[in-house]
C-alpha cells in the first residue's frame, strides 16, 4: 500500500492525506472486525472477551503492530485475536456452530463495513464531481479506502490457515478423527511458515500468489460493494 502510494507521483501533501485516510480506514476495519468476534462470543454467553477489555470498538484494544505494519506495507495483516471460552457458549444446542459463529463474525462484520462504505461513497462522490471540494475528496478518499481494507480483511481472513478465520471455520467441520491425528497437529504447526512462504514467494519474484489468492476471493464481494455503490452514484447523479 504505501510503496504503491510513493510511486504514485502524488505530490508530498497529497500523499500526507492518503496516508492520514488509510491510517483512519485500518482503525476502523480492524476495529470492527474484531469487535464483531467479541461481540458474537459475548452474545453466545462467554464473557471472556468482555473481561479482557475487546468489547470496544476502540482500535487500541484490537491493532497488533506487526499485523498493521504489513497491511500498509504489504497489502495483508491481522489483527490482535480476540480470546474466548468455547466451553462458555450456551446460546444454543450445538457447539460446532456457536463457534462457527464467532470466528464468522469478524469477516461478516468486514463486509458490512464495506457495503456501508461503499453506499457513502456512492452518496458522497456526485456532489464532489460537481463541487469539487477538499472535505469531499478527503470524506470519499475515506470511504473508499475503508471499503478496499475491510475487504481485503475478509478475504485475508477466509483463507484456510491457522490462526485465521477461515481455518478455524474448516476445523469445526472436520471429523474429530482427523482434528486429532498427528499429520493434522504437523500442519497446524508449520501452517505459519506456509502463510510466510507464500508471501516471501510474491515478494522476491514476479508471482504475487497471496496477492492473486486474495483478489480471487474478494472478487465477489467487491462486486457486489461495486454494484451498490454505482445505483447510488447514479440515482444521486440524475437528482443533481
Amino acid at each position: 500500500m504505501i510503496t504503491q502510494l510513493l510511486s504514485s507521483g502524488l505530490s508530498g501533501k497529497e500523499m500526507i492525506l492518503h496516508l492520514l485516510c488509510m491510517f483512519f480506514a485500518l482503525t476502523i476495519s480492524f476495529s470492527v472486525h474484531e469487535f464483531m468476534h467479541a461481540r458474537v462470543a459475548v452474545w453466545l454467553g462467554d464473557n471472556t472477551p468482555a473481561h479482557m477489555g475487546r468489547l470496544t470498538l476502540n482500535p487500541i484494544a484490537h491493532m497488533d503492530p506487526m499485523g498493521t505494519l504489513l497491511i500498509l506495507l504489504a497489502g495483508f495483516g491481522w489483527g490482535k485475536p480476540v480470546m474466548y471460552n468455547p466451553n462458555n457458549l450456551n446460546r444454543f444446542k450445538s457447539a460446532r456452530a456457536m463457534n462457527i459463529m464467532v470466528h464468522l463474525a469478524g469477516i461478516t462484520g468486514n463486509f458490512i463495513v464495506a457495503l456501508v462504505a461503499s453506499a457513502i461513497a456512492g452518496i458522497i462522490l456526485p456532489f464532489y464531481d460537481k463541487t469539487d471540494h477538499v472535505a469531499l475528496m478527503t470524506l470519499s478518499l475515506v470511504m473508499l479506502y475503508t471499503q478496499s481494507f475491510s475487504l481485503m480483511l475478509l478475504a485475508f481472513n477466509v483463507l484456510p490457515i491457522p490462526p485465521l478465520d477461515g481455518f478455524h471455520v474448516l476445523e469445526e467441520l472436520l471429523p474429530y478423527k482427523v482434528r486429532s491425528s498427528q499429520g493434522y497437529m504437523k500442519f497446524q504447526r508449520m501452517s505459519p511458515l506456509i502463510l510466510w512462504g507464500i508471501f516471501l514467494i510474491g515478494t522476491f519474484s514476479s508471482l504475487p500468489l497471496l496477492s492473486i489468492i486474495i483478489n480471487v476471493i474478494e472478487f465477489p464481494f467487491s462486486l457486489v460493494c461495486q454494484i451498490i455503490q454505482t445505483i447510488i452514484y447514479e440515482l444521486i447523479s440524475m437528482l443533481l
